[in-house]
């Protein structure tokens, strides 16, 4: 019974179901043939309009997408240069402060196809998924590119440059530029005072042939024997009392090692080299194919002040710079430019010899008793010849030997760390002619000269007088061949870091929209979008 109930009542389910189905079929039909009896001939017209509105809409929607799309793709390749970028070379911003991307990338060749294909991956994982302005990075080709070795360095100088303006106030610049100024016109003197010590070489040399000519002369040894008999009356007292012509001796030092008279210790002295075939001003670089960019005018002073600042010397290390140093006299090869570092020094101390040298002969020249007492030996050396211009170049020559016998103190207190002014007073000199060669042996005094020149302050005078493109290649050397002492960057070449690229790159995406877009290109059914775009440092 109970299963007949339920029976039942599924039947009459079924049966509601039926008929309220057949109710609505009945009254939709009724309504479709009142609807259609009613607006059938509008609604053909409405959807032919419809359908041409529709059309015209969606291609203004898809043209301007494409033209959307077309923007993105100049923006897209920028920043993917910019992300790329972003990869510089660490050690080199943090010890110097430079910008630049390493296109060898451990290798000592440069390989842009790395780079391509870096900016492919990356941009491959960013475009993941659909969207209303969806494209992909297709293809992309460096096709200009600068290095920081091009233009003679200019991109690296460039840089210095701004990292040292940071760093310094232009009132500590103004100061400094005067002295370094005041130096450079001094070191201008320097061919002057070496054509006066080849004129009193030259008298001596012209004064001993006029004595030479006359021992051999018949017709003048009465002269000659009287002559040599007032000599020796008149000046065998003076002769004994007056001073070593320093001519003789000094001459002798020039050529000499020098280092061995003006360090004191010279076992101390750095034996760390270079390779001479690994400098940036005699090897083969790589080039890159760009123009060279509308630069500022760069002060070369500013440049010489990075290297001040970064490079170290012999008495000290920069403020900044590497904790690594392939040479300990990095200020001294940017002026020698040798492979060692004992010839960078003895290039440098022979050149502020001679600036020194210059710079005591404005002061000797103030000095009435020491210009007596040269002439009196000059007199007593090439008198016999009766020649006014002999006996006055020799004289200057004697004062010359002089001041280099000061330079010589003057150099020693300067390596010790004491300052020198460019042109001292009279009561500042040092050394004693009478005691002849050993007017040196006195004790190095660590100087301090509130007017005085430190001996970083020398070397930068004697930065001034290398030629810039020069002096910015020796810096670059000096930078590559720190940054090759680190683990793994045995390979580092400063010729394959890129500071600037120029870069073309194909973007696809589908459409999206029915329209007729023809101001793209469409292949295999996707729109190319061909984009330039630059990036640099």
């Amino acid at each position: 019974m109970q299963k007949r109930s339920k029976k039942l009542k599924v039947l009459k389910e079924l049966l509601k179901i039926n008929f309220l189905t057949y109710f609505c079929k009945v009254n939709c039909q009724k309504y479709i043939r009142h609807s259609s009896r009613k607006q059938g001939s509008i609604t053909l017209f409405f959807a032919l309009t419809l359908t041409l509105i529709l059309s015209f809409l969606f291609s203004l929607l898809e043209a301007s997408r494409v033209e959307t799309l077309a923007n993105l793709a100049q923006r897209n390749l920028f920043l993917s240069l910019e992300s790329a970028f972003g990869s510089y070379d660490v050690p080199l911003w943090q010890d110097y402060r430079m910008l630049f991307l390493d296109g060898g990338v451990g290798s000592q060749e440069l390989d842009l196809t790395l780079l391509e294909g870096n900016i492919m991956q990356e941009s491959w994982m960013e475009q993941k998924g659909n969207s209303f302005y969806h494209m992909a990075l297709k293809n992309i080709e460096i096709s200009g590119y600068t290095l920081a070795t091009d233009y003679y360095g200019a991109a690296f100088e460039e840089q210095a440059c701004k990292a040292i303006q940071e760093q310094l106030a232009q009132s500590v610049m103004k100061s400094l530029q005067e002295k370094l100024e005041n130096g450079k016109k001094l070191a201008e003197d320097e061919q002057k005072t070496q054509e006066k010590w080849n004129s009193a070489k030259g008298a001596i040399k012209e004064a001993k042939e006029i004595e030479s000519k006359e021992i051999e002369t018949e017709e003048e040894n009465a002269k000659e024997d009287e002559r040599d008999k007032i000599e020796e009356g008149d000046s065998s007292e003076s002769t004994q009392e007056l001073p070593e012509n320093p001519i003789n001796f000094v001459d002798l030092w020039k050529k000499s090692p020098i280092l061995t008279l003006v360090v004191e210790n010279p076992t101390q002295i750095s034996g760390k080299a270079i390779s001479k075939q690994e400098r940036l001003i005699t090897r083969k670089k790589k080039v890159g194919n760009m123009d060279a960019p509308n630069q500022k005018a760069v002060e070369k002073l500013w440049f010489i002040q990075y290297l001040n600042y970064y490079f170290s010397c012999q008495n000290e290390r920069g403020e900044g710079g590497s904790n690594n140093h392939a040479l300990d006299y990095e200020l001294e090869y940017c002026i020698g430019g040798k492979e060692t570092d004992q010839k960078n020094l003895e290039k440098v101390v022979n050149e502020l010899l001679l600036l020194r040298e210059t710079g005591n002969l404005v002061t000797i020249m103030k000095d009435s008793k020491k210009q007596a007492l040269a002439l009196e030996i000059a007199t007593a050396a090439v008198g016999f010849t009766g020649i006014p211009p002999l006996i006055q170049a020799v004289q200057i020559g004697i004062l010359l030997a002089w001041s280099f016998v000061e330079s010589i103190l003057d150099v020693r207190c300067l390596l010790a760390g004491g300052t020198v002014p460019l042109v001292k007073n009279i009561l500042e000199w040092k050394s004693d002619i009478s005691l002849g060669q050993k007017a040196i042996e006195i004790e190095t005094n660590k100087q301090q000269n509130e007017e005085g020149l430190s001996y970083r302050e020398y070397l930068q005078i004697l930065l001034l007088l290398v030629k810039e493109d020069v002096l910015v290649y020796r810096a670059m050397d000096v930078v590559e061949q720190n940054i090759r002492l680190l683990p793994k960057r045995e390979n580092f070449h400063m010729d394959c870091l890129i500071q600037r690229v120029k870069a073309e790159g194909t973007y696809t995406s589908h459409p999206l929209f029915l329209g007729f877009v023809t101001t793209v290109t469409i292949k295999d059914g996707e729109y190319h979008f061909n984009s330039n775009s630059k990036f640099s440092y």
